[in-house]
């Protein structure tokens, strides 16, 4: 009796010791898969269907959440009011500034991280948050800015950068720091020649767990007082009685023709040092009278582009056409995108040309930008085409 009461008191620990090692190694099995049927321990009982498997969330998850647990995190780099900045994270998050003082001018142009923030330990992890200014030394959309700057700083974009406006934009991104892999979300905002951003980082195994409040944390990141001002000093130029605009100090007047009162033109260009033209515009401003047409003068620009000896342009396909976004003293309103290529040169890359062609009552005027193409030189490209914009827009 005693070697059997032994032997069943033995049995009945190993039982539940194998009870106790499943019910502890559960967590670290991957769910059971939800059309199964699971049995009673060796095999006995009845089957009973397997309990769905919840997935883990971040006690932020939805709007509710995020209003009931994060607050608004608010500094002023460098004493500057147009840079003051609310960004809303996590209530048990830490932040640390990183700078103090005010921007001495001239001084510079890259700054860094004014601010970084990180998360409780989730885990062995760790997420978090950081708000960088940058200076801008060129017109060019934010869209355009952000990718441009995500490249040239090894973020690895996922997606396409989406722009909100025209001072606002945002991308998510891979990058490796540190010997870890990291999933980042960041949404820039533009304030005269300055860039803020605010960047949301986590470990890539986080990305969904973190995903709604790393990216509703980055939307509500707003500056509270942003300078709408041109991001270059703007200067004004008046060709005659025809027209005036304001254009970047960066570029250069050139070859201004007012010899004959009724055809006026001028050229605006992007230089790079010494004399490397990287983008130019050109105004033709005919005006009306009995002996002129729009669709002549049209014929004469294109004559102009494909046969003068210094362009000969072969003009390939049209890539868009819209109403431009010029003032609205103009009856007639058109902006056109070609792909065009050297015919002097047809082992060079194609470029683009952008033309608007306006009609008022008293004149003609016809404006066009030659630029390389976003594939071949991103920076030159969004610098050329947001100056022309700004050109186009600001024609009185």
């Amino acid at each position: 009796m005693k070697h059997f009461a032994s032997r069943t008191l033995i049995a009945l620990a190993a039982v539940a010791f194998i009870g106790v090692a499943a019910s502890a190694s559960a967590h670290l099995l991957p769910p059971v898969n939800n059309t199964l049927a699971v049995k009673a321990l060796f095999g006995f009982g009845e089957d009973k269907p397997a309990q769905p498997q919840v997935a883990q969330q971040y006690h932020v998850h939805d709007d509710d959440s995020f209003a009931k647990n994060t607050k608004v995190f608010s500094m002023m780099p460098y004493d500057k009011a147009d840079l003051e900045f609310e960004f809303s994270l996590p209530n048990d998050w830490t932040s640390e500034e990183m700078i103090t003082g005010q921007l001495q001018p001239g001084v510079m142009t890259v700054m860094g991280d004014v601010a970084r923030f990180k998360s409780q330990m989730i885990g062995i992890l760790q997420a978090k948050a950081a708000v960088e200014v940058l200076k801008i030394e060129h017109e060019m959309s934010a869209k355009h800015w952000l990718r441009q700057h995500m490249l040239a700083s090894g973020y690895g974009l996922e997606g396409e950068v989406a722009e909100q406006g025209p001072r606002s934009a945002s991308a998510s991104y891979i990058i490796v720091r540190d010997s870890q892999t990291w999933y980042g979300y960041m949404g820039l905002r533009m304030s005269g020649n300055f860039a803020e951003i605010a960047r949301f980082e986590v470990p890539l195994k986080l990305k969904n767990y973190l995903g709604y409040l790393q990216k509703k944390s980055v939307d509500s990141f707003r500056l509270l007082y942003p300078k709408e001002d041109a991001i270059e000093d703007q200067k004004v130029f008046t060709v005659v009685d025809c027209l005036k605009f304001n254009y970047p100090q960066s570029w250069t007047i050139a070859s201004p023709d007012f010899k004959d009162m009724n055809r006026l033109s001028v050229t605006v260009q992007n230089l790079k040092p010494p004399k490397v033209v990287q983008g130019f515009i050109r105004f033709s401003c005919i005006r009306r009278g009995k002996s002129t047409d729009f669709m002549t003068e049209i014929e004469g620009l294109r004559k102009y582009l494909t046969e003068n000896a210094g362009m000969a342009l072969d003009i390939k396909k049209m890539l868009s056409s819209e109403k431009s976004e010029a003032y609205d003293r103009f009856l007639f309103s058109r902006y056109e995108v070609y792909d065009v290529q050297s015919k002097r040169n047809k082992a060079a890359a194609t470029q683009e040309l952008h033309a608007v062609l306006l009609g008022d009552k008293e004149w003609y005027v016809l404006i066009f930008l030659f630029t390389p193409k976003e594939a071949s030189d991103l920076y030159t490209w969004a610098r050329n085409l947001q100056t022309y914009k700004v050109i186009v827009k600001s024609i009185r």
